[in-house]
C-alpha cells in the first residue's frame, strides 16, 4: 500500500509513531516536501537517516520551498519505479525529481516538487525552472495525459488563489500547474505546503500531519 503525508520538517516522531504500526512490510510512505532528514549533514541526522532505513516501509519524499538542494545534489542519481530519482539510503529512500510519474501497486503517481520563488528562504534557491515543467509534460505525454493521482509540494495556483482569498498569488509553477490541470486525468490530486489536513474539494485534499492511503 501507498501512503502520503507531509512536512515532516526532520522530526522523526511523524515517522516512527505507534500509531503508524498499521503501516507494513514492503508499503510506501511519500512525504510531500519540506521533509527535512536531509539538512546539514550533522551527526543527528545521519543518525535519524539510519533509523528511517530500519523501518519496515520505504521513504519517499519530493521537495518543497525549505530544503536543502545543495545537499540533495551529493546523492547518487537513480531510476526508481520509472521516475528519475536521487538514492538517500539504499532501497529505503528515494527523494523523487521534478515532473516524474512514479509507478508503483500499479498506480501512475505525478510527482512534481518545489514552490514559487516568492516564498523561497535562505535554503530555498531553486524555485522550478522551464527544465522542470517541460520534462514534466514529456512524461505526461509519454502516459497519454493520464495518472491516478497528483503529489505536489505546491497547489496548482487556482487553489492557492481559493484558500488565501485576501491575497492575489501567483507564480510560474502555480500557472503550470493551472495549465496540466486543464489537460490532466487524475482521481485526486494531494498538496503539502499549507501545513494543514484540509477537504478542498473532491479531489482535491491539502496534506500535513495525517497519514492518507492512495487507492482505497
Amino acid at each position: 500500500m501507498v501512503f502520503i503525508t507531509a512536512d515532516t520538517h526532520g522530526e522523526l516522531e511523524r515517522l516512527t509513531d505507534r500509531k503508524l504500526k498499521h503501516i507494513k512490510k514492503y508499503d510506501t510512505v511519500i512525504v510531500l516536501g519540506d521533509f527535512g532528514f536531509v539538512w546539514d549533514g550533522s551527526a543527528r541526522q545521519d543518525k535519524n537517516l539510519k533509523k528511517i532505513a530500519k523501518l519496515p516501509f520505504r521513504v519517499l519524499f519530493i521537495d518543497g520551498y525549505n530544503e536543502n538542494f545543495a545537499a540533495l545534489e551529493k546523492y547518487p542519481d537513480t531510476v526508481y519505479h520509472g521516475a528519475r530519482a536521487k538514492e538517500i539510503c539504499p532501497g529505503q529512500v528515494y527523494y523523487i525529481k521534478r515532473g516524474e510519474v512514479l509507478e508503483i501497486e500499479d498506480m501512475k503517481l505525478l510527482c512534481f516538487g518545489g514552490a514559487d520563488d516568492y516564498i523561497l528562504d535562505v535554503f530555498s534557491d531553486y524555485p522550478p525552472t522551464q527544465a522542470d515543467f517541460d520534462n514534466c509534460t514529456a512524461n505526461l505525454e509519454k502516459v497519454g495525459w493520464k495518472v491516478d493521482y497528483v503529489l505536489t509540494h505546491s497547489p496548482s495556483g487556482i487553489i492557492s488563489r481559493f484558500l488565501n482569498l485576501e491575497s492575489f498569488v501567483t507564480g510560474n509553477l502555480f500557472d503550470y500547474l493551472d495549465e496540466i490541470n486543464h489537460k490532466l486525468e487524475y482521481k485526486k490530486w494531494f498538496f503539502g505546503m499549507y501545513h494543514k489536513d484540509k477537504y478542498v474539494s473532491p479531489k482535491v485534499q491539502a496534506v500535513y500531519t495525517e497519514m492518507y492511503q492512495l487507492g482505497e
